[in-house]
């Protein structure tokens, strides 16, 4: 029996035993536990923490956006092998026994999607709606959760190598027994994109609350997905269709209120169209010169996510990212699911790649607004389509700094040459260097992954 299954079970039964009723029943035949009710299946599909869930801290400590230059950091994680070898861009992270918590979690998640796709549809009491709604919700999460493990342990989606570049285990049956080779980037793309265009008729328009997936969040992890896979008619294509359906940008000047600053709950923010936070986060992630530099101290972002070091654990000599919890008051990490924002942003992008350089200019001035106070703002402009989609890419990048998902678009970037850059940092005394497109943009599995499952290949 493979152990990260073991894992899962664990992991499922004991998202049941909290659950708001107890959705399984004794079989007196077997003795066995299973679903029955079409409500068992709804329970299951509202435990939060797990379709919140996304990946951990190891995008924000690797991406460029972090730099840990003060020696109070550097001297807090010298023990800690996880956070060391991946601020360093070093393998293997994960040693000896030790699990991967990233992993371990996105694969517990997708047992359950297995689990109510398998099952949903032949669940006794409910009507035939919320039957296909709760089957659509997992299919978006599995499309989700499959799209994230594929860019943090495959290589980035390309249409030369994709067929051959190893990704990560494709399970789509809530089995203990299974084979864990490795699928493909392309196999698990097609499954993603699969899986979502399933869900699209089968999701409503509006959900209760913004955990669950609707007709605009299938369209915007469309969008994304075609994004990296670098079909970029297509993906603004279906950011046409999510903004159809969902374009609210959030105005910063609203969480400005002279020297009192208050953010919304993702609950309460309709740019998120499908709320997803990080796993865990790094206490004291300390910004690099660059991203703080890009900012500019006038931009609102600045002033509501950047703050001096005193004012983080440990504390440090240097700026840091202050989440949005710290206002909203609710358990708010960043933003990292699907939101009008990003949409937004990928079909400027594709606007910048298709020559239509005002197009593309036009959209960033308007969320750029939202941005500053009226008095500090001033327009973009771009003489060229490549002015233009560097301009993109630094918005982006201001947009989601401290969030983690830079890393993703570090990945993405370095197949376009002109975007492509090479990251140098410090630590220990030691000069670390991360190359365009090299293997230190793949994390490894872990070393037990490994062992217990030798049908599973390491990364290089």
């Amino acid at each position: 029996m493979r152990h990260y299954t073991i894992v899962i079970v664990f992991l499922l039964l004991g998202a049941g035993m909290v659950s708001c009723r107890k959705y399984v029943e004794e079989v007196p035949i077997q003795g066995q536990r299973v679903l029955v009710y079409t409500e068992d299946y709804r329970a299951l599909m509202n435990n939060r923490d797990q379709q919140e869930s996304a990946f951990g801290s190891a995008p924000l400590v690797s991406c460029d956006d972090v730099e840990f230059r003060a020696q109070e950091i550097q001297d807090n994680i010298k023990g800690n092998t996880v956070q060391t070898a991946t601020y360093t861009w070093r393998k293997p992270v994960y040693t000896d026994l030790m699990q991967d918590n990233d992993w371990n979690s996105l694969y517990a998640g997708m047992y359950t999607y297995n689990v109510v796709i398998d099952g949903v549809m032949d669940s006794k009491g409910g009507d035939q709606l919320l039957k296909q709604t709760i089957l659509a919700e997992a299919l978006m999460q599995r499309a989700f959760t499959y799209f994230s493990l594929a860019n943090l342990y495959g290589k980035q989606y390309d249409a030369a190598t994709a067929e051959t570049d190893p990704a990560v285990p494709v399970l789509l049956k809530a089995a203990l027994f299974v084979d864990l080779k490795r699928a493909t980037v392309k196999q698990v793309y097609e499954q993603v994109l699969k899986d979502i265009t399933a869900a699209i008729p089968m999701l409503p328009l509006k959900q209760d609350i913004n955990f669950r997936p609707n007709k605009a969040s299938a369209y915007a992890l469309l969008a994304k997905v075609y994004l990296n896979m670098r079909d970029f008619t297509n993906a603004a294509a279906f950011a046409d269709s999510t903004m159809a359906l969902s374009s609210t940008l959030y105005d910063y000047n609203l969480a400005v209120a002279g020297s009192t600053y208050f953010f919304p709950s993702q609950f309460n923010d309709k740019q998120i169209l499908l709320r997803k936070v990080p796993r865990g986060m790094y206490s004291a992630p300390q910004l690099s010169q660059a991203i703080l530099d890009l900012l500019g101290t006038k931009d609102l972002r600045y002033q509501l996510f950047v703050k001096t070091g005193t004012s983080f654990y440990p504390s440090f000599t240097g700026l840091g990212f202050w989440s949005r919890e710290k206002y909203s008051g609710a358990p708010d990490k960043p933003a990292v699911g699907l939101s009008v924002n990003e949409t937004w942003l990928i079909k400027a992008e594709c606007l910048a790649r298709a020559g239509k350089t005002d197009e593309a200019v036009g959209m960033l001035n308007t969320l750029r607004k939202f941005r500053f106070l009226p008095a500090d703002y001033a327009d973009l402009t771009a003489a060229t389509a490549a002015e233009a989609l560097q301009l993109v890419v630094e918005e982006r990048r201001r947009e989601f700094f401290g969030t983690g998902l830079r890393w993703f678009d570090q990945r993405r970037l370095n197949k376009d040459p002109q975007l492509a850059k090479t990251v140098t940092r410090s630590f220990n005394g030691n000069t670390y260097t991360l190359a365009p497109n090299s293997s230190g943009y793949v994390f490894p599995l872990a070393n037990i992954l490994i062992t217990q499952n030798p049908e599973m290949e390491q990364n290089p």
